[in-house]
């Protein structure tokens, strides 16, 4: 592939239609998930097969067997951020956001700070069966260190930018996950609800609070003021979805 270097450093911070995809656990979700790959590259071929083969079905192993390219360890090197660790990267599509169903959860984080927490995000929210992740502010969810936090289960999920839950809405009940709030054991929250989330030093926006349906609390021991963001989203997401 001519321009290899440029391709990959280029789709790192996830601005272009393709992104980056490190690992062999990325690689596997978002195979499975119908990622549209470009290019897939190791330094070292035998064993990234010989490690998919311990960690997933014989189903991934023939795909990546199929796709996967063996490079110069110098070209491999340059091309990636941890190639030690990972021996495997990929360049995929970048999917088209589909219509979120109506019926599911949508979870939205209001400016978060920590790339890597809303990487797990993403894997909270594919496993529970969440409908989209939607991020405002700064972090692109499709940068290469949020897809490798995320295990790439970002291609499992509709994961939106948007700067206004206007976006997302309509005839969705809203509610703001706040340590101030209603305890979210006491009250019922629609399966197909937004879920709004803060940064753990700011917390939620007062005009995401006054646009919202209600403001809910996680039940928390006495003396414990927080909880990171992926383990709050885990917390209520896998609350309402199946308690």
């Amino acid at each position: 592939m001519k321009n290899r270097r440029e391709l990959y450093q280029k789709a790192k911070k996830g601005n272009e239609n393709v992104v980056v995809v490190e690992g062999v656990h990325a690689f596997k979700h978002t195979a499975r998930f119908g990622a549209e790959f470009i290019d897939v590259v190791t330094d070292d071929k035998k064993y990234v097969i010989d490690l998919m083969g311990e960690i997933a079905t014989r189903s991934d192993v023939d795909v990546l067997k199929e796709k996967v390219e063996e490079i110069d360890e110098k070209l491999f090197d340059e091309i990636t951020t941890d190639s030690l660790r990972t021996h495997l990267t990929a360049l995929a599509k970048k999917p088209q956001n589909k219509k979120i169903d109506d019926d599911k959860t949508i979870v939205f984080l209001e400016n978060p700070r920590d790339i890597d927490n809303v990487g797990a995000v993403m894997r909270v929210a594919a496993g529970a069966g969440a409908g989209a992740v939607c991020v405002s502010g700064e972090v692109n969810p499709w940068h290469i260190h949020a897809i490798r936090a995320g295990a790439g289960l970002q291609f499992a999920l509709n994961v939106k930018q948007i700067t206004d839950i206007d976006e997302v809405s309509d005839g969705r009940k809203i509610y703001a996950c706040d340590a101030d709030g209603e305890n979210m054991k006491e009250i019922t929250i629609e399966k197909n609800a937004i879920l709004i989330f803060g940064t753990e030093r700011d917390g939620i926006s007062e005009k995401l609070k006054k646009q919202s349906d209600n403001i809910i609390s996680i039940p928390m021991q006495r003396g414990v003021s927080s909880l990171n963001l992926a383990t709050s989203v885990s917390a209520v997401l896998y609350g309402v979805r199946f308690c």
